[in-house]
């Protein structure tokens, strides 16, 4: 199995106790109606179309359009030639996973300007203006680790040189790798040159000695079907840039909220200061929380992916959720939930010492078709529902005490406002019922619903429900966000939009929380839309990280063959990191974290700043050494490290840490 994690080593291994082993059988992946209805189609061309125009695969329905080139792979790739040296050659394609049949093999010379070099295929028979909105599409592929090519639509004068502007829109870059991976190339034409002689799509490729792989090329045209370029793929969001605006304010953020200064001060074993000390602070535990959603089957199982299963998490993850398990249908047995499994699997948990949130305790829905719901009669008079749920409120809150650190009280409030809307239920119930949640439990009570910051479809409705919680003295004691991001439904919001929602919750003063984290992308063969998911992925933590109100964020899983959406996990089936996986331990386990060595001064003092969490802390000069584990945060003093000649035992194992 594909799996390297030696450059996140964070030390964490070593503070957390040996992995148990007990049974369960993985979940399957949805299929997606738009990549089935492509599958299903005869050719190339026609299966491009059928995935472009499918409605259940984007809020951005494209329609049909008109194929600029000719609507076969060979009468395509006639149209298109090698400019300004090199050589190609058809080849055969030969691979499940891409839906061309055929390809061009271009061998090509690097030049001082790389578009010297170009795949171009000139329009002869398609009438293209002003203002047209087109979009390019093509698979590359390349053995070459440098391989790199550009993507152009414009004109080229009668010498076949290129003039005027390049009017690809975004995502012009190319990144060839060992696999097929496809590109989209929005193209809004522009003004036509005094020397034109015909537009052309064409890839640039004379950036180095390379081959490259291209297949699958074409051109759709969508003029005149009230199509906005914000609709064609790829799809992108304001702030993306490493030079926008929001993100030095961010690092600031970042630095003031996240990290804070501590003095570590070596003593002799005579308890006096001792200078010269070599100190190392090696950060063990984020005081924020990076946490996930574990499966009760993964967790109690006993299959090597299993195992990995657990091992991955406790490596990457310092909170948890039981996805499904203390949901009122499994636990009531609706569905085919052992309870004995989701025991064993709070049990595995709080021996570890991992923080695990309660999903949930009032969901307004009688039964399970929406995913959770409270398992109730819905023919039950109004009066017996509110009383039954009160019940269950208590008992399932009574249930898991002390097992959970914090219960979504009240999952999907805006989504699901079915008992709110009964006139005979409505708010007195729901105040009911939060009391009976407060009487029952000690544990912290969250608000919890979708499309206030992944997405804002629901911001206005969420903040008004907060507020009137706020304003008549619910025992509120903090708010969660399901940070599920679709890329077909334009949920990667523009980041001063989303910054401004974080602002807008966090006036309440209360604790935020995004609970369920993940971002679900088109295609993992489109290359653009991995891309955007990486970027996503770095801005959307990075905000929330540098927002000081922000207590954590919370993925919903992490491993394709146990996500709800497969294209949004941080790990393959095969276990190979991805790069949205790569990008969120760079983040948590590199940029984010501390581990700093230097000596202590005349007065016995080594002072440094570091992120917000717990720490070892081992210092030693000559033959004596001495270590301690202390949580770094606002209300640390100074720690204290003493040392000890070897083989002598103080007591304990390790020093103290003043004002922790």
């Amino acid at each position: 199995m594909a799996r390297d994690l030696s450059s996140y080593d964070s030390g964490r291994r070593t503070f957390l106790k040996a992995l148990g082993a007990l049974g369960a059988t993985a979940a399957a992946s949805p299929a997606v109606a738009g990549q089935a209805a492509a599958d299903d189609a005869a050719d190339y061309h026609e299966s491009l179309r059928a995935e472009l125009t499918a409605s259940s695969r984007q809020a951005k329905q494209l329609p049909a359009g008109e194929y600029v080139y000719d609507t076969t792979e060979e009468a395509t790739i006639e149209t298109f030639s090698l400019v300004g040296g090199g050589t190609e050659s058809t080849i055969s394609v030969d691979v499940d996973a891409v839906p061309h049949t055929e390809a061009e093999r271009l061998d090509v010379p690097s030049a001082d300007d790389p578009g010297a070099v170009a795949y171009r295929g000139p329009i002869t028979d398609h009438s293209v203006t002003e203002g047209d909105l087109l979009l390019g599409v093509a698979w590359v592929r390349s053995d070459d680790d440098a391989a790199e090519a550009s993507a152009r639509f414009g004109y080229v004068d009668s010498d076949g040189e290129p003039v005027g502007e390049n009017f690809v829109q975004r995502g012009a870059a190319v990144d060839p790798q060992g696999e097929w991976l496809r590109y989209f190339f929005p193209v809004e034409v522009g003004e036509r040159p005094d020397d034109a002689d015909v537009p052309a799509l064409e890839l640039q490729a004379g950036y180095a000695d390379q081959t490259l792989d291209v297949g699958g090329v074409a051109l759709l045209d969508y003029s005149g079907d009230g199509v906005g370029l914000g609709t064609l793929p790829p799809y992108d969001y304001e702030g993306r840039s490493e030079d926008a605006d929001w993100r030095q304010a961010a690092h600031e953020r970042i630095e003031e909220h996240r990290k804070t200064d501590v003095e570590i001060e070596v003593l002799n074993p005579g308890g006096q200061p001792m200078d010269g000390a070599t100190v190392d602070v090696e950060m063990v535990e984020h005081e924020f929380d990076f946490g996930s959603a574990v499966s009760v089957e993964h967790v109690v199982g006993d299959t090597e992916d299993d195992e990995i299963y657990r091992e991955t998490f406790l490596d990457h993850f310092n909170k948890a959720v039981v996805e499904n398990g203390l949901k009122y249908p499994a636990w009531e047995g609706v569905w085919d939930t052992d309870n004995d499994d989701t025991r064993a699997t709070l049990d595995w948990l709080n021996e570890r010492d991992v923080p695990t949130r309660g999903h949930y305790l009032l969901w307004e829905q009688d039964q399970a078709s929406g995913g959770g719901g409270m398992n109730v009669d819905p023919d039950l008079p109004a009066d017996e529902k509110q009383e039954v749920i009160a019940e269950k409120i208590a008992d399932h809150a009574a249930e898991f005490e002390g097992d959970v650190t914090e219960w979504d009280m009240h999952n999907h409030p805006i989504w699901q406002s079915n008992y709110r809307n009964n006139p005979e239920l409505g708010w007195d119930a729901v105040e009911e019922w939060w009391a009976v949640a407060d009487d029952t439990t000690d544990t912290e009570l969250y608000t919890n619903e979708m499309g206030a910051l992944g997405g804002q479809w629901q911001r206005s409705q969420y903040l008004d429900y907060v507020e009137h919680l706020v304003e008549n003295d619910y025992p509120i004691d903090g708010i969660g966000f399901m940070g599920h991001h679709q890329q077909q439904w334009g949920q990667m919001l523009d980041m001063d939009n989303l910054l401004s929602g974080i602002d807008q919750f966090a006036e309440f003063d209360l604790p935020l929380l995004v609970t369920e984290f993940d971002i679900q992308i088109l295609d993992r063969r489109n290359a653009q839309d991995v891309d955007v998911q990486v970027d996503y992925t770095r801005d959307f933590l990075t905000a929330l990280f540098s927002k000081e109100a922000v207590e954590g964020v919370v993925s919903w899983g992490f491993w394709e063959e146990d996500h709800w959406r497969p294209s949004g996990a941080y790990y393959d089936s095969d276990w190979t990191l991805r790069e949205n996986g790569e990008q969120f331990l760079d983040l948590v386990f590199d940029e984010w974290w501390t581990e700093e060595t230097g000596e202590t001064g005349d007065d016995g003092v080594y002072a440094t700043r570091g992120f917000k969490g717990d720490y070892r802390v081992t210092a030693e000069k000559g033959a004596l050494s001495g270590e301690t584990t202390v949580t770094v945060d606002d209300d640390a003093d100074t720690v204290t490290v003493e040392l000890t000649p070897p083989g002598r035992d103080d007591g304990n194992g390790r020093g103290d840490a003043d004002g922790n």
